[in-house]
């Protein structure tokens, strides 16, 4: 009959844990609030963030490559000696010089590319896939401070309640000293019992003392990533209630190849390496562009025995319009060295895209193995707590009765403090494994 009533309460327990477990709940509202004010604070993602902002000046300035290309032109020069011809004409020779010594020129020109072999195509799409890459990093430093923000919300929590047992044992040790020295006035206890209790109940305190340090350390590492103090902004009875998921590792790791960012930025760098490719196999690929110009120059008119002639003569306006066609025909083969690094590159990502699916799936599978094993612990450490609990009241029975001693009263309460540890200890590692799993798998929870 005992063993039956054992067996139905380790179901019902299993039942209760798990539909704690798998269930999908909602994190608390103040770790939210927690999340969004590190996403706020962090200088990081703002640096990310004037990346993305260059990447949209940057295609910008590539779009430019496809629209008129306009400049102005003014020049002055002189050169010596210049080309003369000496002409028999009458009794007088005559000097004729083509070409002035001063050359004053100043023109418009305009150059419009007409057709490039889908060049200025590549290279703006190559520029919005790396925007769009710079916006995939911003996610992810979203995605990793509010897993390293829930992370430390939780150990908090988990100080906080280790902080109540150690309270509670403090407490327990404390009522039994005073028994004690009820029983020491009585002559029922020896001094030994007395002072043993005292060294007790330092060690209990001492242990509680470790415990708000080690706290006080989380608020700091807290405090740091939201740029505040938090003390006040996690409630004294927030409790782990972060989400988790019932999938298994083969629907997990399906999920993550869609939403992991990880993976995603290995994807979005790929791309890029394929514009690349494109790219370098059309740098020898010519060039086709309307050329256009007009300005006013001099030296229209010769000179004639050395005269100048007047400035209205001399200067004219003067047009030009035409196609060029540009071709490259040697660079030493860079092209297609370029070419064969940008394939080499597109290979590294796709040995990068197995080692992260390794790796991915490893993490999956152990994040999930501790998640089973430590709600499995939790079911058991249910039971153990209450049998410590009904140990230590029979101990503590006895003791008042005078037929149990100090240290059958230490060893209940130590048996107590180590079970509520350990159950607490089993739900803390329950809450870290169902959030490596949910930041594995991309769920965003805030």
């Amino acid at each position: 009959m005992k063993n039956t009533l054992t067996f139905a309460l380790v179901i019902s327990l299993i039942l209760r844990q798990g539909a704690a477990v798998y269930c999908q709940t909602k994190p608390a509202e103040s770790l939210n609030q927690l999340v969004r004010l590190a996403i706020e604070y962090a200088p990081k993602i703002k640096e990310q963030q004037q990346i993305v902002l260059m990447g949209d000046y940057k295609t910008k300035i590539q779009q430019t490559a496809a629209k008129p290309q306009v400049q102005g032109e003014a020049s002055i020069s002189r050169t010596d000696p210049m080309a003369k011809a000496t002409l028999p004409f009458g009794p007088v020779p005559v000097t004729l010089q083509f070409q002035p010594n001063m050359a004053y020129n100043a023109n418009v020109s305009a150059s419009y590319v007409l057709y490039d072999w889908g060049r200025q195509a590549v290279n703006l799409e190559k520029i919005r896939l790396e925007t769009e890459l710079s916006k995939n990093n911003v996610e992810s430093l979203k995605n990793l401070y509010a897993y390293q923000v829930a992370t430390l919300y939780y150990g908090i929590v988990y100080l906080q309640r280790g902080m109540d047992v150690q309270k509670e044992q403090v407490k327990l040790v404390a009522e039994n000293a005073k028994l004690v020295a009820d029983r020491l006035k009585t002559g029922d206890a020896l001094e030994y019992d007395q002072v043993s209790v005292g060294v007790r109940y330092k060690n209990a305190e001492s242990r509680l003392e470790d415990l708000r340090s080690q706290l006080e350390r989380q608020y700091i590492y807290l405090a740091a990533l939201v740029g505040k103090d938090v003390r006040n902004d996690i409630p004294a009875d927030a409790d782990f209630d972060v989400g988790a998921t019932s999938m298994g590792a083969g629907a997990a790791l399906a999920q993550a190849q869609s939403s992991n960012l990880d993976l995603k930025t290995i994807r979005d760098r790929d791309a890029i390496a394929e514009r690349d490719v494109l790219i370098s196999q059309k740098a020898s690929l010519p060039t086709l562009a309307a050329v256009a110009s007009v300005g006013l120059r001099n030296g229209y008119l010769p000179r004639i025995n050395g005269e100048v002639p007047a400035i209205a003569d001399d200067f004219r306006f003067g047009t030009n319009i035409g196609v060029r066609l540009t071709i490259p025909i040697y660079t030493g083969h860079r092209g297609a060295y370029q070419t064969e690094v940008a394939k080499i590159n597109r290979t590294l990502l796709k040995y990068s895209t197995d080692a992260a699916n390794q790796t991915l799936k490893r993490d999956i599978e152990a994040a999930q193995n501790d998640l089973g094993a430590a709600q499995l612990r939790l079911v058991s450490s249910e039971q153990t707590v209450l049998q410590a609990q009904y140990a230590l009241k029979l101990a503590e029975v006895r003791f008042k009765n005078g037929v149990a001693t100090s240290i059958e009263i230490d060893t209940a309460q130590n048996s107590l403090r180590e079970a509520q540890f350990g159950q607490l200890q089993y739900k803390y590692q329950m809450t870290l494994a169902s959030l490596e799993i949910n930041r594995l798998i991309g769920t965003r929870f805030w």
